[in-house]
């Protein structure tokens, strides 16, 4: 049952490229890549499954591999790239919380005289452990949120997600730009969880208008709707506005401001629990939103900063005003030796919480890292990290990890970034 859904997720995408690409009439010679990355780690973790301390805790070494390629195919006025990946962590003295995942991320893009038109999409298979609690990788730029992120409880169970995201702008004039963009996200779980994972649908969209004010900046007026439906919880509709400033003061310095406010409406019924009444007509709930982020390259140095604020489906059958920070900053010391540190904090409050009394609770993440990133050749890298998460859910817990990898990048350019790994 959940295989057919994800398939057909990656199907409608992989049909929209198809199409496209056979849509193009410039007579170009098409250029074709090949990038494949190979990374092997070994680490250890004083609480791999983030147990309280009241709890016996797992402290274990592991081994992970990461696989992944690069499938690139473009033209003057289109691009097709296509990426599989796959990972998997083992712990030699506690093999029932090895963890692997398989993933599948697919982007696309035609543009013609007055138009942009792309395609994001992936799907993916994962354990619930460990490797599935976000990290500070940027999986997307500025004020973009990620889809698929849950925080709860580790467990054995295993997540089926396909996600597909098609963009399209159109230039009205020199100074007025429309943009529309529509999302789905299917969701479904090997098994239940007692108090966990919920299998779900979210549909969403928005249309904006943006007008260049400065010839370094742009406001957007932007309408926003999505539909959030759990399998077994209640249907949270949530429509609402925004406005936006983007500046881009040179290719490699960019920043972004956002103010706005949605409005969430549920509607069904929660199942009645322990004898009591089923739950209907809940009030409506206001969140504000809004973002400020920047993206910053300069010689050596690279900082990526974004605050966010929104309201977004979670795998617990509810969903969440979501407050997220994402921070990256990365410095190359030498030609071949560079370092980093990472973090992000994720501040979950649902948004029908008095419907959920027993279910629905504040959740808080951390995670922060730090380390190296030490290129041996052009083809072969050395990494090493310390990595701190904490979650404050119905209790607390935090553990600590180190871990060294070593990459193998054949393809890899001369001028290519200093980190190339995600952290």
């Amino acid at each position: 049952m959940t295989r057919p859904r994800i398939a057909r997720a990656a199907c409608a995408a992989g049909v929209v490229g198809v199409c496209a690409s056979l849509g193009s009439t410039i007579a170009v010679a098409t250029d074709y890549e090949f990038n494949p990355r190979v990374q092997l780690s070994a680490g250890y973790d004083n609480n791999v499954t983030l147990v309280t301390p009241s709890v016996d805790k797992i402290s274990s070494a592991d081994g992970m591999v990461d696989a992944r390629a690069d499938f690139l195919a473009q033209e003057s006025n289109w691009q097709w790239r296509i990426t599989p990946d796959v990972t998997g962590t083992w712990y030699p003295d506690h093999t029932e919380i090895d963890s692997n995942g398989e993933y599948l991320y697919l982007y696309g893009a035609r543009n013609g005289p007055r138009y942009l038109f792309e395609l994001n999409g992936y799907a993916w298979s994962q354990s619930l452990l460990r490797n599935y609690l976000p990290t500070g990788a940027l999986a997307t730029g500025l004020g973009v949120a990620e889809q698929g992120t849950t925080l709860s409880t580790l467990s054995d169970a295993r997540q089926n997600l396909g996600y597909i995201d098609p963009r399209y702008a159109l230039q009205i004039t020199q100074r007025e730009r429309l943009e529309l963009e529509a999302s789905y996200t299917d969701s479904t779980y090997s098994h239940e969880v007692a108090g966990g994972y919920t299998d779900y649908e979210n549909v969403s969209g928005s249309a904006g208008l943006v007008m260049q004010a400065t010839p370094t900046g742009s406001v957007t007026v932007r309408a926003r709707a999505q539909e959030f439906k759990p399998d077994s919880e209640l249907t949270t509709d949530t429509y609402g506005a925004e406005v936006e400033w983007d500046g881009k003061l040179s290719p490699n310095k960019l920043y972004y401001l956002r103010v706005g406010a949605e409005r969430s409406n549920f509607s069904g019924s929660v199942p009645a629990e322990g004898g009591e009444p089923a739950v209907s007509n809940v009030p409506a709930s206001t969140s504000v939103t809004g973002g400020a982020g920047a993206q910053w390259t300069w010689q050596v140095t690279e900082l990526f900063i974004d605050a966010m604020r929104d309201v977004e489906p979670t795998g617990l059958g509810y969903a969440v005003s979501r407050s997220q920070l994402r921070l990256r900053l990365e410095r190359r010391f030498t030609p071949r030796f560079a370092g980093f540190v990472g973090a992000r904090t994720i501040y979950d409050d649902p948004v029908n919480a008095a419907a959920l009394p027993n279910v629905a609770h504040v959740q808080h993440y951390n995670f922060g890292t730090t380390g190296f990133e030490w290129r041996v050749t052009r083809q072969f890298a050395m990494t090493g990290a310390y990595e701190f998460t904490n979650i404050h859910n119905v209790t607390t817990a935090e553990s600590n990890a180190v871990r060294l990898s070593l990459v193998y990048e054949p393809h890899r350019p001369a001028n290519g970034p200093a980190i190339t790994v995600g952290y």
